[in-house]
């Protein structure tokens, strides 16, 4: 992904000047490559450009690469290690801490936190996923303004998780979720503004955490429309892709479900149809998936868009799903049919059968990829980038930050 950098503007609408700025990232949000590190670059590159902002992150990635030049005046990126994540959920388990909150910790971290927090007392200290407001939640000076990234209401997905799963580990999702909710309710109370991707989400939270309501935001996702533009070249006729990080559960769960359900129903109308499935770290489940007929697994590639190109169609068929999918955006902005799930579409407003095909089981699902490959859908590709160019740039998304850093910047400055 490239990585711009526009220069400070020196200007904050309803600020004074340019506002200090801690930004907090369970991950590092470069290289913008996943689900969690888009939404957070595109949010850091944002702020950036407008004001002074510090970055503390922690990396569970040994090759994550470092910061690009100039996106920030000092960060710290901790490493997070299989070990130290062992060893800090153990100790959640233990204290009754959400394991999701401890398995982030880092003493490091934590240190140049307190420090930027003394020496630079910023005006907003951003917090991307709540995790890591154990650093800063009844820590900060007072007065300090705090925005909270939930992104989504996280605590549903273990809710979900224990609903499908046996014991013991139908009990260790149903404490998460209660722990998690009770972490993130406290979060909230202490937050002068809550962002989440999409009004479902935030409508679930709220339904959480009641009493937090009048401070949740929605801000969506959107998508680089220029770098997913279309592609000239040959598209493999029958060729179905599934993009993603294949060691994300409900990828996987997907994946199995669409190889094992969908696909022989396709190519029982098309024997030529395959099913490509690209993404980093797929698992052992992923990976026995190549056995089956037609199914091929990349693991990690360098660039996604090779292989939206030649795609005759791009999947989504996510059953569990939290957010809005950058997976189906991307799809869309390259101009490719997408066939998704009803949970993987939420907070995308694409119309069904005009936008993207919507179906939630496996012979309606397979019936729209083969409408697809069939060429029945002729217009439905140009449709999808149309829609996401129109609705799901980041810079329309993202001007509701302003608004919020300047809010905080203008109660601080009236304390």
């Amino acid at each position: 992904m490239r990585p711009p950098r526009a220069a400070p503007n020196r200007d904050c609408e309803g600020c004074e000047g340019v506002a200090k700025i801690l930004f907090l990232a369970h991950r590092a949000p470069f290289p913008p490559d996943k689900g969690d590190r888009i939404r957070a670059y595109h949010i850091l590159r944002h702020l950036a450009a407008r004001h002074e902002v510090w970055l503390g992150a922690s990396a569970d990635d040994p090759q994550t690469p470092p910061l690009p030049d100039g996106l920030c005046r000092a960060a710290c990126i901790a490493p997070l290690g299989p070990v130290r994540r062992a060893l800090n959920m153990a100790a959640g388990a233990l204290t009754g801490a959400p394991l999701s909150v401890a398995r982030f910790r880092h003493p490091v971290l934590e240190q140049w936190i307190q420090r930027v927090l003394r020496d630079e007392q910023p005006d907003v200290v951003f917090i991307y996923s709540s995790a890591l407001a154990q650093y800063v939640v009844g820590k900060a000076p007072p007065g300090t303004k705090l925005i909270v990234d939930f992104v989504d209401a996280d605590a549903e997905k273990w809710r979900a998780y224990g609903a499908q799963a046996s014991p013991p580990m139908r009990w260790v999702y149903r404490a998460e979720f209660r722990r998690l909710v009770a972490f993130d309710r406290r979060t909230a109370s202490v937050a002068t503004a809550a962002l989440f991707v999409s009004e479902t989400e935030r409508r679930l939270f709220a339904s959480f955490a009641p009493e937090a309501a009048s401070k949740l935001h929605v801000v969506a996702n959107g998508v680089d429309v220029d770098y997913f533009k279309p592609a000239a070249g040959p598209i493999e006729a029958a060729n179905i892709v599934l993009c993603g990080r294949m060691d994300y559960w409900p990828n996987v769960d997907g994946a199995a479900w669409f190889a094992n359900e969908v696909l022989p129903r396709v190519r029982q109308v098309r024997p030529d149809a395959t099913f490509r499935i690209v993404g980093a770290a797929p698992t052992p489940t992923i990976l026995a998936l190549a056995a089956l007929p037609g199914v091929e697994v990349t693991g990690a590639v360098p660039d996604v868009r090779p292989y939206l190109a030649r795609a005759a169609v791009v999947v989504a068929p996510l059953r569990i799903a939290r957010g809005i999918q950058n997976k189906v955006l991307e799809g869309m902005a390259a101009g490719k049919i997408v066939v998704a799930t009803p949970a993987a579409m939420e907070g995308i407003g694409a119309t069904p059968g005009r936008d993207a095909l919507v179906a939630g089981d496996a012979a309606a699902f397979a019936e729209a990829v083969t409408d697809a490959i069939e060429g029945r859908r002729p217009t439905l590709g140009a449709n999808a980038r149309r829609y996401v160019v129109a609705h799901h740039r980041w810079e329309s998304h993202l001007a509701a930050l302003d608004r919020l850093v300047a809010e905080g910047c203008s109660a601080e400055a009236a304390a």
